[in-house]
């Protein structure tokens, strides 16, 4: 393991353009220490001779597994005290790996995330995560633009949401449990943090300046995607693996909250699908889940609104 050094991983898959941009992205990072891993999760088009045009790449291919296990072979290979990955669709900002490695540092954490933009087209949105408000709660110790938490704190945060995709992360190496979910459809990247804090106390921190940027393209493992193929996958197939996999760990508290919340997705899904119905119509169905969502703010909303299991009431 190297001091100070940064191992960065870029899984992808059919990417070739997006990757090349993604790369352009972390060479252009004001960090100096800075190890770069592609891995290619069998791609069929001309990835591997678009990154073989950049300079300071270690390449890894392998078939396809999924983003998980792709991320997991560059952490075989990393040698850095801190671990980031970049999905190959995102573009961080400059400044992304020198802010984020500031603040592992000076404040002695496990891993620090940043707020980003969601980039569809030429439009750009807030991220999830600042839009929803979600974070006011937790916004109790500010250093700066750094809000830290304590070990409570972040277990509990990361059992309710997942408010840190894999590219706003920077982890400490020795923090790392097991290394990212590879039997996760879609949320690998939660499994990864929520197996360090229900393992060990971990301390955190979360900047509310956006520094990269989630560009959407209806391509995405999670984002844009239709909501009952997304839900699907997440709530009826992830969650269970998370229960299933962490159910030692967990308080009775807890495991009965897991539950509730998955029931609850259920319910969500069916709802939404008797909703689109001719006898729905007619029995205005869709008026009783509007009302629902509009006085309790329920699980029935139709919205992704990120990864969270929030919103059960």
């Amino acid at each position: 393991m190297t001091q100070g050094l940064v191992s960065i991983i870029v899984p992808t898959y059919n990417r070739a353009t997006y990757v090349v941009e993604a790369l352009l992205s972390v060479q252009a990072q004001t960090y100096p220490l800075k190890q770069i891993i592609v891995v290619d999760d069998g791609s069929s088009d001309n990835t591997a001779a678009m990154v073989s045009k950049i300079e300071g790449v270690e390449y890894y291919r392998q078939s396809h597994s999924g983003q998980g296990a792709a991320r997991n072979r560059g952490l075989r290979v990393a040698r850095g005290e801190y671990i980031a990955s970049l999905d190959s669709d995102d573009l961080w900002h400059e400044d992304f790996l020198t802010r984020s490695v500031e603040c592992l540092e000076t404040h002695q954490l496990d891993f620090a995330f940043s707020n980003w933009t969601r980039v569809n087209g030429n439009q750009g949105r807030p991220s999830e995560w600042l839009r929803d408000g979600k974070w006011r709660k937790y916004q109790t110790r500010r250093l700066g633009e750094w809000s830290l938490l304590a070990p409570a704190e972040v277990r509990e945060l990361f059992l309710r949401m997942c408010p840190a995709p894999s590219s706003s992360l920077v982890v400490r190496r020795s923090s790392i449990a097991s290394g990212w979910g590879e039997r996760m459809r879609i949320a690998d990247d939660w499994y990864m943090v929520l197996e360090m804090v229900l393992r060990r106390p971990c301390r955190a921190a979360f900047s509310l300046t956006p520094r990269w940027k989630k560009r959407v393209d209806g391509m995405n493992v999670y984002d844009g995607r239709a909501f009952v193929e997304a839900a699907k996958e997440l709530h009826l197939h992830d969650y269970v693996v998370f229960r299933r996999d962490f159910s030692s760990l967990l308080t009775r508290r807890e495991k009965l909250a897991l539950r509730r919340r998955e029931a609850a997705h259920r319910l969500r899904l069916i709802l939404h699908g008797a909703a689109r119905t001719d006898l729905a119509a007619r029995l205005k169905v869709p008026a009783v889940i509007a009302r629902l969502r509009t006085t309790a703010g329920t699980f029935v909303d139709n919205s992704a609104g990120g990864r969270g299991i929030e919103g059960e009431n």
